[in-house]
């Protein structure tokens, strides 16, 4: 076998390369959630809460790398319904993420989503109203009996349980896609199934 056709070549393998790009991503946003709802450390759950929600942008961006890099169209139209659907499932999530990411933005009121009227962002003005407005901090809900961690970056509120479910479903699509690609498909949902099913039933 000549060297060529031996080596690995990762601009040949984008598919495989996002999805477990998305896949560690995803693990670091349940470690996350696992975390927070079972060591009962504050400090700790106020640091973590934040980067779980960049995590689940990272997996966003590795399903969208498989996405890209997928031959078939049948693979690439159950991803863009993958990802509309977890979009639907975590609304705010991508305005959420620039929030957080962009803090010394914010913290001013010059990010984008605050003076969307002001193109370029060094002709805004800093305003102590609007920082306020898009603060961001961790809090906790009640649905029933359970304690659930939301995480709220201005207007857009993140239920990081619901959330972590969806990237996880996400996680599974493309991996269902993958397979589509590679001419063995399985049934949409299945992946999903296997894993989170048997923990239900």
């Amino acid at each position: 076998m000549s060297e060529a056709t031996s080596t690995w070549r990762p601009t040949e393998h984008g598919a495989n390369i996002g999805h477990s790009s998305a896949w560690m991503a995803h693990r670091k946003v349940t470690l996350d959630i696992h975390r927070l709802l079972n060591e009962g450390d504050p400090d700790r759950a106020i640091i973590d809460a934040p980067y779980t929600v960049m995590a689940l942008r990272q997996v966003l961006r590795g399903v969208e790398m498989t996405r890209k890099h997928l031959k078939t169209e049948a693979a690439q139209n159950l991803l863009s319904e993958a990802l509309t659907d977890f979009d639907r499932a975590v609304p705010g999530g991508k305005k959420a993420r620039d929030v957080i990411e962009h803090f010394d933005e914010y913290a001013m009121g010059i990010g984008n989503l605050q003076q969307p009227h002001v193109r370029k962002a060094k002709d805004r003005k800093p305003d102590d109203d609007l920082s306020a407005a898009f603060n961001h901090r961790l809090e906790w809900e009640r649905d029933g009996g359970e304690r659930r961690p939301v995480y709220a970056a201005g207007p857009y509120r993140i239920d990081l349980v619901a959330a972590e479910d969806a990237a996880f479903r996400l996680v599974c699509d493309a991996y269902e896609a993958l397979c589509l690609d590679e001419g063995s498909p399985v049934p949409r949902g299945w992946a999903y199934e296997v894993q989170r099913g048997s923990l239900r039933g």
